[in-house]
């Protein structure tokens, strides 16, 4: 059996490769394009799941890198029990970089688009093609809460895109019900990966006051629940969102 994460090399999407890595007898394929940061990832792996892990260099915005991509997947032995859609970026301007949203430009909507939300799309069909052949499968693509209502550190492309990216995971999750996939999205909080970097320190500093935890959420947290709607456990689970956020979204976040 094996498994796909794209975007694999840094934050949730790295550590659901080092979770999926230790289930018995599994393969993980994993994508993305830094190829130092990949390396970094095999090495934290224990010697007999890093033989196990697969790096493939891959851009989800070039489609000749997806489709290479997805001839490497198929060329391994197994099933492909699951994938998890992982790839993301946070430009388009707005609170973040200190940008208003109508001074930002299009190229920094394009971009987000390009990536969160076509790239997803690339990274489905892919998915969906081998799965639905197969007859069974578990892919989670990983939105946010900023999908399920707005935040205000994010910006606009950001949080268009996360909910452009649930509609696609609930309607997909109907039409390949009937092939056995399930298609569901996970909806971090704020999660102490690189992506926070780029974030100034008042609104770090405002976004940990306001969670009901009063921390920031590690990648491990969210990669637990990756994990479970990869699984069988999840088994009747499909077209939902799992929101990741100590109940910041309940409460006043």
């Amino acid at each position: 059996m094996k498994y796909l994460v794209v975007g694999g090399t840094s934050g949730i999407g790295a550590e659901t490769v080092r979770l999926l890595a230790g289930i018995e007898g599994a393969t993980v394929v994993f994508s993305g394009r830094n190829e130092e940061a990949a390396a970094e990832v095999a090495a934290s792996l224990e010697p007999d799941r890093r033989r196990r892990a697969v790096f493939v260099r891959a851009d989800v915005a070039r489609r000749d890198d997806m489709d290479a991509l997805f001839e490497r997947v198929r060329a391994l032995p197994g099933d492909l029990r699951g994938a998890f859609n992982a790839a993301g970026v946070a430009d388009g301007g707005g609170p973040l970089h200190g940008t208003p949203s109508h001074e930002a430009g299009e190229e920094g909507f394009d971009r987000v688009v390009e990536v969160n939300l076509k790239g997803a799309w690339r990274s489905l069909c892919g998915e969906l093609a081998i799965m639905a052949a197969q007859g069974s499968g578990s892919i989670v693509n990983c939105s946010s809460v900023a999908g399920l209502r707005t935040a205000d550190s994010l910006s606009a492309p950001y949080t268009a895109s996360k909910h452009a990216l649930i509609g696609l995971t609930r309607s997909l999750a109907v039409e390949y019900a009937p092939h056995g996939v399930r298609v569901n999205a996970v909806c971090p909080g704020v999660i102490d990966t690189p992506m926070l970097g780029g974030m100034r320190e008042e609104l770090l500093a405002d976004l940990h006051r306001k969670n009901p935890a009063a921390r920031i959420g590690t990648p491990a947290e969210v990669a637990e629940s990756v994990l479970f709607l990869l699984s069988d456990r999840s088994r009747y689970i499909s077209g939902t969102t799992l929101t990741v956020d100590a109940g910041g979204l309940t409460g006043a976040l």
